[in-house]
């Protein structure tokens, strides 16, 4: 025997007992848990997150990058960067080595600061834990290991977990229990507000922080006093009694439901740099191959600020091509109602194309999407959608869902106080027992998988009281 392997798992210590250097190999040595937290979902989230996890033992950094940032997470060591962003990659893997962080954690994979971030923790075989909305709405929110959706290594995990799982109908329940929390999205304004009312005012002290929105802020809240005026004047109400009409089944339509231009899921993981050039694609087709007697129903997004107006924008393509009696614009209406009678659901890679498949509904994903499989989602050309009468396969959507709800979702929201209650808890016991010991691909794993992988070396497990932060390794 020639020393121990130490486990930092919450507020414990373990020994592990190895035989050989040899058992050793491909393993990362483990240390006391330090979180290193990047940008996060506005508000008082990870200010509250970072409290739970200090409480049970764990230290806990922040980077911030503008004075919204600051305001969030002020309670908390914060560490601010103002260099250029291209020089961020080369500053923050200083920063975790300096600091020794095992852990990386953020809201959102695919802004510029997250992606260098990201790509040196996988080098160094640092564990990266990565916060999202729900894939399953409204009641849940995402966390996955190394990435979020077309980054996630779920679709793939997905296919062989089919193989050898047999999942009975009392789990199946279990898994769908909740509590239901809604999204919070009176605070989701708020905070928003909030968080660019501190960085407009702070602007100085970060000059040279880049946004990964495309839009500034005083153009979006302009752009979002207008919307505004527009439902009052009885705009949404309008849209709800169109789409109760369609809604009764009379008229055949296809759904095309709007993403956020600021969406890094239309930018990173699709063809499309925006929703005109989806819309483009999509109508003409809808004109060229679908039914001339079907309707197209495109369907706003309802935290669009509409800087752009793709509403006038649909209808001058619709008049282009000679179909402008055959387009829907809608900026309200039940989802769920329409998409239990629509002919088919058409999405970049919506999580509202998860919804449709829940519904019944052939559903045609454009981009990268974790619920794009075979017996889910249409597998043909968006021209032969339009003829496509093929249902997903319920019992395989009922797998996945478990499988997703089991493997990455967790209950509650970002931004009301109630969600966050009931989601803090869970998220950071949730971090804290996938552990430490993370193979040369930066996978975490568990304490169990990695007694099982060690099965011909294992000797035993003592849990032990640490002595002091030098007391992690004995060779």
């Amino acid at each position: 025997m020639v020393g121990y392997l130490a486990e930092f798992q919450g507020e414990c210590y373990y020994s592990i007992p190895v035989k050989s250097h040899e058992t050793l190999r491909g393993l990362s040595f483990v240390q006391p848990r330090c979180f290193l937290l990047l940008q996060g979902p506005h508000g008082p989230f990870m200010s509250e997150l970072s409290h739970e996890l200090k409480r049970r033992g764990v230290r806990v950094l922040r980077v911030v990058f503008n004075s919204g940032d600051w305001w969030g997470g002020a309670s908390f060591e914060a560490i601010s960067y103002r260099g250029d962003a291209d020089h961020f990659g080369d500053w923050i893997e200083q920063l975790m080595e300096k600091e020794q962080v095992t852990d990386l954690l953020l809201y959102g994979d695919c802004r510029y600061y997250h992606r260098q971030a990201i790509e040196h923790c996988r080098k160094q075989a640092r564990s990266v834990w990565v916060l999202e909305e729900g894939y399953i709405r409204p009641f849940w929110v995402t966390l996955e290991a190394q990435g979020v959706n077309g980054n996630s290594q779920l679709p793939k995990q997905f296919e062989q977990w089919l193989n050898y799982q047999k999942i009975t109908p009392a789990e199946l329940k279990a898994a769908e229990e909740h509590k239901p929390v809604g999204r919070g999205m009176r605070g989701l304004v708020i905070w928003c507000h909030v968080y660019y009312i501190m960085r407009t005012l702070g602007a100085l002290f970060y000059p040279r922080y880049r946004s990964h929105r495309p839009t500034s802020y005083l153009l979006e809240s302009f752009t979002w006093l207008k919307k505004l005026a527009k439902i009052a004047l009885g705009r949404t109400r309008r849209a709800e009694a169109v789409a109760d009409k369609l809604a009764q089944g009379n008229t055949p339509f296809f759904l095309v439901p709007l993403q956020l231009d600021a969406d890094a899921q239309v930018h990173c993981h699709s063809q499309y740099s925006n929703m005109e050039e989806f819309l483009q694609d999509i109508m003409r087709s809808f004109k060229r191959h679908a039914e001339p007697d079907t309707k197209l129903v495109i369907k706003s997004h309802p935290l669009d600020s509409e800087v752009r107006n793709y509403e006038r924008y649909a209808r001058f393509m619709a008049g282009q091509l000679g179909i402008g009696e055959r387009v829907i614009f809608l900026h309200g209406g039940n989802l769920p109602a329409l998409l239990k009678v629509a002919q088919g659901t058409v999405t970049v890679n919506s999580t509202v194309g998860l919804q449709s498949i829940h519904h019944g509904c052939p559903t045609k994903a454009m981009g990268n999407a974790i619920y794009d499989r075979k017996g889910l989602t249409a597998q043909c050309s968006l021209n032969d959608f339009w003829s496509w009468r093929s249902k997903p396969d319920q019992y395989r959507y009922r797998l996945f869902r478990y499988f997703l709800l089991t493997q990455c979702q967790l209950n509650g929201n970002f931004y009301s106080g109630r969600g966050r209650r009931l989601l803090i808890p869970q998220l950071a016991t949730q971090l804290l027992s996938q552990r430490a010991l993370s193979l040369v691909t930066g996978r975490p794993v568990s304490l169990e998988a990695v007694k099982e992988s060690l099965e011909k070396h294992w000797v035993g497990i003592q849990p032990r009281p640490p002595k002091d932060n030098n007391d992690r390794i004995a060779l």
